[in-house]
């Protein structure tokens, strides 16, 4: 990507409305503004407009007022194949997506229709399905796969095109728990652009950065991930839940502090828990979690190949401190949102 194009936006909108022929309108003047490797969770309550949205953004829908704009290019009849060049859709349903009698003919599809030579298709083919985990299922037929299988051949069916901007229709409904599991360490180790459009706030929290919260069309919140997704009142406000792990760990903290007739081993299991703690370093990326003895606020963290020694002050009803992405960051959640 040139310096030029590196300056532009990933996506950007501005004043968009959509309304139905008769009469209906869903978008209400929605402007954002979403950047080059940014991952953003699109939340709201069903019929907020969530699915519009995201069909404007490869001009399956087009605005009834407003613009759209990818990497700079507006999305209009003239430029919907370049567009489409540049946006990948994961439907929710992967059988929307497969329709070829093998797993190769399925993700080569779109390779083939770039006109890209045979060498390059097999070689897009081979590196999508180990993205997604399915080497060696390129003679398998794609509808003797389980849900999970077809949810990942899906978005290889989209990689394979190698588009810039990646936008996953409720990505986690119905998988199982390790498949689930697979997607979400992808979409962690991308560098694509990533918009999730999802009911999931576990997932939403866990992998983005940002959350725009949409409710009757409009835009009502646009703001760290961290941020929204931590406010009970708000989400309530929006016909939504704080995420199942926000709420477990709210549970057990209530738990914990009314129940005085709890035996000392459970007490130590549940405080154990919700004083373990999400330990990021921002170097190599690992994921490190340690348990904290509180009898005087110093703690000792061993992390092979390394230790290191922190004094923290804790509050103890468990208020939340947010620091930049890629800081040292300590946060009173859940051990494993999963």
């Amino acid at each position: 990507m040139s310096n030029n194009e590196s300056n532009k936006s990933a996506i950007e909108t501005s004043q968009v409305f959509f309304t139905y022929p008769d009469g209906h309108a869903v978008l209400k003047s929605v402007t954002c503004n979403i950047k080059h490797g940014e991952k953003v969770a699109l939340i709201g309550p069903n019929g907020a407009g969530k699915s519009t949205f995201m069909s404007l953004l490869n001009g399956v829908s087009l605005p009834t007022n407003g613009q759209v704009h990818i990497n700079g290019t507006r999305v209009e009849k003239e430029t919907l194949v370049e567009i489409r060049r540049q946006v990948g859709i994961v439907f929710q349903d992967p059988d929307d997506q497969l329709f070829c009698p093998t797993v190769y003919d399925d993700v080569a599809f779109g390779p083939l229709n770039l006109g890209l030579p045979h060498d390059e298709v097999e070689k897009r083919v081979k590196e999508s399905l180990a993205l997604v985990g399915l080497d060696g299922f390129d003679e398998r037929s794609s509808f003797h796969l389980s849900f999970g299988e077809r949810k990942r051949l899906a978005l290889a069916t989209v990689l394979s095109y190698r588009p810039e901007i990646l936008v996953f229709d409720e990505p986690s409904t119905n998988m199982d728990p390790l498949n689930r599991r697979k997607l979400i360490n992808w979409l962690k180790e991308s560098d694509k652009t990533i918009l999730l459009c999802t009911h999931d706030l576990d997932i939403a929290l866990e992998v983005c950065d940002r959350c725009i919260l949409l409710t009757d069309g409009e835009i009502v919140a646009d703001d760290a991930a961290s941020t929204i997704l931590y406010d009970r009142q708000l989400l309530e406000a929006n016909n939504l839940e704080l995420p199942l792990a926000l709420m477990t760990h709210e549970l057990l903290n209530d738990i914990l502090k009314h129940k005085d007739d709890m035996d000392e081993d459970h007490r130590f299991i549940i405080g154990n828990f919700l004083h373990a703690h999400r330990h990021a370093h921002s170097a190599d990326g690992e994921i490190h979690f340690h348990v904290h003895a509180h009898d005087d606020h110093t703690h000792t963290h061993d992390h092979p190949p390394h230790s290191h020694d922190h004094d923290h002050d804790h509050d103890h009803d468990h208020d939340h401190d947010h620091h930049d992405a890629g800081s040292h960051q300590h946060q009173h959640t859940e051990s494993e949102k999963s």
